[in-house]
């Protein structure tokens, strides 16, 4: 199914999750965290921060496609 990679380990979110609560509103890792999202090891911040990128540049008018998980992997590493 799309959009279920799992982005936060800690608290089991996923893109979908992610997804919704910035359409919900948030604009920034805080706001993530008020929605449970990214608030334990931080393992997943900057993922988490170019998604929130990727949605700001989609919002303008600009196709910026969303992070791919070896992306992200190289992120953490």
């Amino acid at each position: 199914m799309k959009n279920r990679m799992i982005v936060c380990l800690c608290r089991a979110k996923n893109e979908r999750d992610v997804l919704r609560a910035i359409e919900a509103g948030a604009e920034t890792l805080t706001d993530l965290q008020e929605c449970g999202i990214g608030t334990d090891c931080g393992g997943c911040h900057n993922f988490l921060r170019k998604m929130l990128g990727a949605s700001e540049s989609v919002s303008a008018g600009a196709f910026v496609p969303m992070p791919s998980p070896e992306a992200w992997s190289e992120s953490v590493a």
